[in-house]
């Protein structure tokens, strides 16, 4: 049975990684690289030179060539922050590098030759120290053994949060890594000392050799520190087209803006349960650093986007005015071609993170037909409502109520309105010109006629 425990251990930590590495993210390249970290961090314990440090030359009084502690990613991390929803942890290494053996002379008197001391069979080498995070207002320890607990889990609690969290679109983690590393050495050292002896009355000096053993430890302390931010939302929408319960039918651009503390990793527009528009706003890439972590960058390049789509971003706002919690935001704006017909409806916007935190933002409005208007008895003139051309209305209307559409621009939404009057054609004043004319005429050739007489 006790045979079978090894094989046992190696098998319930296969299936606990193969668990976290299940399909959870929204983008591969967090999935992929947040598997790769946690399948390679016990392997960073105690190496040699886990993260290619510097190396220098062992002395007599270091013997250590490489003596390194690193704070190497977070699990999960894009960029350099992680999500205060992702049961974060922290990836870290130490290494020690040594010879097996070594030999360093001594001069333990300037009038006598050098010795040498000899370092031999070193033992396996051991780290103790301690991991503490700041987060919010609350500073925690974790003990760290050589073969401790690797990625170290965090509590990135929202109880922790200050207000002052608040004023940048993330908060800050910040981790620190303390601690000594030791390893022990078998010793034989052979030097010379001067020497004065008296024999027989006289006086005689010179350099006596002398030996010793024994054991000796090496200690070395080592520090790292690193500064992250942490996703923690809330995230905020506000509709810009419509901006009130209805709009009108047909094709319209359809105009969202976001308030975001956790950056989208997938937008999708979903109208009367149809998917209408998608875009991810970020591209992803890897790349391997130090330790051979595989490290997510992300760059706000939008891609897999939908036909007619637009989306922008711009540098973090307070919008205290259109949000529930004043805080900092990164602001995105999001433009897509809408088709409606008449009827009632539900729009939903998906918003994933790059840590597949999903949520779902949604409104229902009426989508209607322009209408013409009708002012029954002259009541619009009167001070009276101006009503529909419909039910009672509807035989009145016939003939009248001319409509006029205003298209949706960057400044008003569409709406129709009853058209202007059209202005009636004047008068045609020739005729009645005409006759009032013809008497003048007659009277002034009758005037005429009367000067010849006389």
């Amino acid at each position: 049975m006790r045979a079978l425990l090894p094989t046992l251990c190696s098998m319930a930590l296969f299936a606990s990684l193969l668990l976290f590495c299940a399909p959870l993210f929204a983008v591969a390249e967090v999935e992929q690289a947040s598997c790769r970290n946690i399948a390679l961090a016990p392997s960073l314990l105690g190496a040699r030179n886990a993260c290619n440090a510097p190396s220098r030359a062992p002395s007599s009084g270091d013997i250590f060539s490489v003596a390194d502690i690193r704070i190497v990613s977070l699990a999960p991390q894009v960029g350099n922050a992680t999500s205060d929803l992702s049961n974060a942890s922290a990836i870290w290494s130490w290494s020690a590098d040594f010879p097996q053996e070594a030999r360093f002379p001594i001069k333990e008197d300037a009038r006598c030759p050098d010795g040498e001391i000899r370092y031999f069979a070193p033992s396996s080498p051991s780290l103790s120290g301690a991991l503490s995070y700041l987060y919010g207002n609350s500073t925690e320890t974790l003990a760290l053994f050589s073969n401790g607990a690797n990625p170290s889990p965090l509590n990135l609690s929202a109880g922790k949060l200050a207000a002052s969290d608040f004023l940048q679109p993330f908060a800050s983690l910040s981790i620190a890594l303390r601690a000594n590393i030791s390893i022990a050495y078998s010793f034989s050292k052979s030097g010379y000392s001067y020497q004065c002896s008296s024999i027989n009355g006289y006086v005689a000096c010179g350099c006596g050799r002398n030996f010793d053993s024994g054991f000796r430890t090496f200690q070395r302390s080592v520090f790292d520190a690193r500064n992250f931010s942490v996703e923690t939302g809330p995230d905020s929408v506000l509709w810009l087209n419509p901006p009130l319960s209805s709009r009108l039918s047909g094709d319209e651009a359809g105009k969202i803006a976001l308030f975001a503390r956790r950056l989208p990793a997938n937008l999708s527009l979903v109208f009367r349960g149809k998917e209408i528009a998608s875009v991810q706003p970020y591209s992803f890439s890897v790349r391997t650093g130090a330790c051979g972590e595989a490290i997510v960058e992300r760059e706000f390049l939008p891609a897999r986007a939908s036909a007619g789509v637009f989306i922008n971003t711009s540098a973090p706002i307070f919008p205290s005015q259109l949000v529930d919690r004043n805080a900092s935001y990164a602001p995105f704006y999001l433009e897509f071609p809408w088709h409606a017909d008449a009827g009632r409806a539900n729009f939903t916007v998906i918003y994933e993170d790059a840590f597949s935190r999903q949520q779902a933002f949604s409104r229902e409005f009426s989508v209607r037909e322009p209408a013409p208007f009708f002012s029954p008895s002259g009541a619009a003139g009167a001070g009276g409502a101006i009503e529909l051309c419909s039910g009672t209305f509807a035989r009145a209307c016939q003939g009248q109520g001319a409509m006029e559409r205003r298209e949706a621009s960057e400044s008003a939404t569409s709406a129709a309105y009853p058209a202007l009057p059209q202005q009636a054609a004047f008068p045609d004043f020739l005729l009645l010109a005409a006759a009032f004319s013809l008497p003048l005429a007659l009277s002034a050739a009758a005037l005429c006629r009367r000067f010849e007489w006389w």
